[in-house]
């Protein structure tokens, strides 16, 4: 164990029981202990800094894959936020050259049970925290804080006024997510319907007049028949990156191809990778499917996509290359000849597993975070997820140059984290090369979004993982 990590851990406010039982579960790991005898350690760019102690664990949605965001920098401060134990929505504050965290609990709850109802934040231009909380097909959940850089909230309108209906598309909300653009404005995603048939609906907000306007009714528009299962990301030029699948009905086994989209004007209009404009909404039909994939091929939702410094993307999911083969992990990127996209596979997993069902899944693998840099003409790749595999521990995967297909496999985090999935902070990771992470362990009854495990809560933190290239 990093000996920062002990230290945050012991010298953190909580139960002096609780800290002895964390620290002693550490040192049992790092020698060996942790089953088997498989000697464990972490990555030594690996450190941790402890938020608190009391975060509900009895399903992931604090620790949901590609959430947009649950840590966010913005300036000398990064935020985060999570549900404790009582169901409350809490807000943590930490100056980035502290690793003391403010807190504030919310007199905002969420129905922690259902991993859907996760958190998102993004703080504006003018230092207002934005927060969404609580969505599975429910009316819109919105608050801004009073002031610049305080964590007390206000719930809010956005488009729809005081009124949400089936007309300002904010009654069945799920999956929001927030985005700041270089433009000092941000955008508010999330999907409007069901599984099965659900459109991408795209907000904007101007930190000049501090309104919301609604951008686009449908970015993406499963014509009532399907719904896209998307993932989106903004790079260090200001370009926004939009990866989807398409799933057929409820039942995860219905995912299939991989789609991609682009924008250079904030979200205003939409064009495939060689430069072709989307007539918006973007149907099943006129999808630009860079990867595809059939049906039944145990492809898991949403995939995940990041781009380098040359705004060049990256996507990135698990799937099977045939019904009964063993999934892995796939990458996805554009060559410089027209209309064609490159797929590196990383190794299978270490047994075969089926994805199928409706609800929160459990699956053996997480979803992952997929983090592209360059250094010198060379590209790397790190995948970052969680291995029941593997004891439950955080993984990455390093690829050091694309050109050479050589995956190199590293612990970043020894505990089992239960059901933990990654979301990182993109602002540390645009300008410092640093993948930082809510960790949590959580339990996450498979398929059951109506109950959560009978656990005790667990302490939350951060994961910072800093990338090296050689």
């Amino acid at each position: 164990m990093h000996s920062g990590m002990l230290n945050q851990l012991t010298n953190s406010k909580g139960s002096g029981m609780l800290r002895a039982i964390i620290v002693l579960g550490w040192l049992l790991l790092l020698n060996g202990c942790g089953g088997g005898g498989y000697p464990l350690s972490a990555d030594a760019n690996s450190r941790y800094i402890l938020i608190a102690d009391d975060a509900f664990a009895g399903s992931s949605v604090n620790v949901l894959a590609g959430v947009k965001h649950t840590l966010f920098t913005h300036e000398n401060y990064q935020y985060a936020a999570y549900y404790n134990a009582q169901r409350y929505m809490v807000l943590a504050k930490r100056h980035t050259n502290s690793n003391t965290w403010q807190t504030q609990v919310t007199p905002f709850t969420g129905n922690v049970d259902d991993a859907h109802n996760h958190i998102s934040l993004a703080v504006d231009a003018n230092d207002f925290i934005h927060i969404a909380w609580d969505h599975h097909n429910s009316t819109l959940n919105y608050a801004r804080s009073t002031e610049p850089g305080s964590l007390v909230l206000e719930r809010r309108p956005m488009t729809g006024g005081s009124q949400a209906n089936a007309d300002t598309l904010e009654n069945s909300v799920t999956y929001p997510q927030f985005y700041a653009l270089p433009s000092g404005e941000l955008l508010f995603a999330y999907r409007d319907g069901g599984s099965g048939r659900g459109n991408l609906v795209l907000n904007r907000y101007s930190p000049q007049s501090q309104t919301w306007q609604r951008l686009h009714n449908a970015v993406l528009d499963g014509e009532g028949k399907r719904s896209a299962y998307w993932d989106m990301s903004v790079d260090a030029n200001g370009a926004l990156h939009l990866a989807w699948i398409w799933r057929e009905t409820p039942d995860v086994a219905s995912n299939h191809d991989l789609a991609y989209a682009r924008s250079f004007d904030n979200g205003d209009s939409w064009q495939q990778y060689n430069g072709k404009p989307y007539a918006l909404p973007i149907t099943e039909q006129a999808s630009d499917v860079v990867m595809p994939i059939p049906q039944n091929h145990k492809l898991m939702n949403p995939p995940v996509v990041m781009a380098d410094i040359n705004s060049r993307p990256f996507i990135a999911s698990y799937w099977a290359d045939s019904p009964t083969d063993i999934p892995r992990f796939q990458v996805v990127y554009p060559l410089p000849q027209p209309n064609t996209w490159q797929v590196i596979k990383a190794p299978k997993a270490a047994q075969n597993f089926e994805l199928s069902g409706h609800g929160t899944k459990r699956p053996p693998l997480s979803r992952a975070v997929i983090l592209p840099a360059e250094q010198g003409g060379v590209t790397s790749l790190h995948i970052i997820y969680r291995d029941d595999f593997q004891r439950g521990q955080v993984m990455g995967l390093t690829m050091r140059d694309i050109a050479s297909s050589n995956w190199e496999s590293h612990v970043l985090h020894p505990q089992n984290v239960g059901a933990w999935e990654p979301s990182i902070d993109p602002i540390q990771w645009i300008h410092h090369g640093r993948a930082d992470m809510l960790l949590q362990r959580v339990v996450q009854l498979d398929g059951n979004d109506a109950q959560s495990a009978q656990v005790a809560p667990s302490h939350i933190g951060v994961l910072i993982w800093q990338a090296s290239l050689h």
